[in-house]
């Protein structure tokens, strides 16, 4: 912890430093903070940061059968991914060139780097071990892989990087426990479970099992709960209330209920809204999600920006989400500061690290 704490430290004297924070009144002020800013990535994929041309690049090198001639042949596939099952088909199909510890590491880092140039300093990152076990890859590989990509971030750029191991909906109950029970050789290098892929009728209940049980081993948890899927309220109660969760992932239909407004705010439940743009991009879909940003903000929600999938999402990453909502609602300069603060305030972080990167947004702020 002291590690952290004091590399954070030195970032904040960094920012005070003459010329290290934003002026209020610069050009192009707002778009200048929102990159000064650090911020935290509390919603991605390492499955779904893989670029087209680093897909094919990893087809060559482990010697699979290419299916797409170009990069630009990879986009274009990706104009098939317009909701929810169609947008997990692709995925699936992307991350299946991951095969290798070398593979994951390489994913994972470069991901890193790319989004620590938008001053993002901190990342919990999701990864689905059924996805890549089920393909043969033992969880040893992925954790091996992944490990060694946040020990270089760290060590290289100063990145803080830690792991959410995410169970699919579409699997059983039974597939999520055995995993939970598998990976307790790295339960001290992860930070948590969540739940993502299709959302089934019988989500989130048949999952309450496993995640009292990953309670019990001390992980967090949260779950995502997607835009405008059949009985999301009922869903997001459900998450609430039988699996305990901490945070929900997207989570804009939170907005539907009053009572559940009311609950979420009580228990300062996170709230990791993804405002992301997808290659067949549906009329209004991106209006939406940044009036229900600025909608939470306004009611005193815990609710941050992410990127979920940028590599399947025309390469956007945080800062460049921020702006893009910014753009589409007009966000003041406090509620862009209120957003990075948010991101930290519910990071799973020691509460001593977590107020030293509050003070470095609010440095960085000034």
């Amino acid at each position: 912890m002291k590690h952290w704490t004091q590399r954070i430290l030195t970032f904040v004297l960094l920012v005070l430093a003459p010329g290290g924070a934003v002026a209020a009144d610069s050009d192009a002020s707002l778009r200048a903070l929102i990159m000064a800013l650090p911020k935290a990535e509390l919603h991605v994929h390492i499955e779904g940061t893989l670029e087209p041309e680093h897909y094919l690049e990893l087809i060559a090198r482990n010697g699979l059968t290419p299916r797409y001639a170009s990069p630009e042949a990879v986009r274009q596939r990706l104009t098939h991914a317009t909701d929810l099952n169609t947008f997990i088909e692709v995925f699936s199909e992307l991350l299946s060139a991951m095969r290798t510890e070398r593979d994951f590491h390489d994913v994972a880092l470069t991901y890193f780097r790319r989004v620590r140039a938008q001053q993002v300093v901190y990342v919990e990152m999701f990864f689905d071990p059924q996805m890549h076990t089920e393909r043969g890859i033992p969880l040893a590989t992925v954790f091996a892989g992944l490990l060694s990509a946040k020990k270089q971030a760290a060590e290289e750029f100063g990145l803080r990087a830690e792991y959410i191991m995410c169970f699919n909906r579409d699997r059983s109950a039974e597939s999520a426990a055995a995993i939970l029970e598998e990976s307790r050789p790295w339960h001290d290098r992860i930070l948590g479970i969540g739940l993502d892929n299709p959302e089934e009728r019988d989500f989130p209940r048949k999952f309450a099992g496993v995640f009292a049980r990953a309670r019990e081993l001390g992980l967090r948890l949260t779950s995502h709960c997607d835009v405008n899927q059949p009985n999301t309220v009922a869903h997001i109660w459900g998450c609430l209330d039988e699996l305990k969760v901490e945070r929900i992932d997207h989570g804009i239909n939170v907005l539907d209920d009053p009572k559940l407004i009311a609950a979420v705010r009580e228990r300062r439940i996170g709230l990791t809204v993804c405002p992301t743009l997808l290659y067949a991009e549906i009329p209004g879909r991106l209006a939406f999600r940044a009036r229900a940003i600025k909608q939470m903000l306004d009611l005193g929600l815990l609710v941050t920006i992410n990127s979920d999938d940028p590599g399947m999402m025309r390469s956007l990453l945080v800062g460049d989400l921020f702006w893009i909502v910014h753009e589409a609602v007009g966000l003041t300069r406090a509620e862009i500061v209120t957003l990075a603060a948010n991101s930290f305030e519910i990071a799973w972080l020691p509460p001593e690290e977590k107020r030293a990167y509050l003070a470095a947004v609010q440095a960085a702020a000034k």
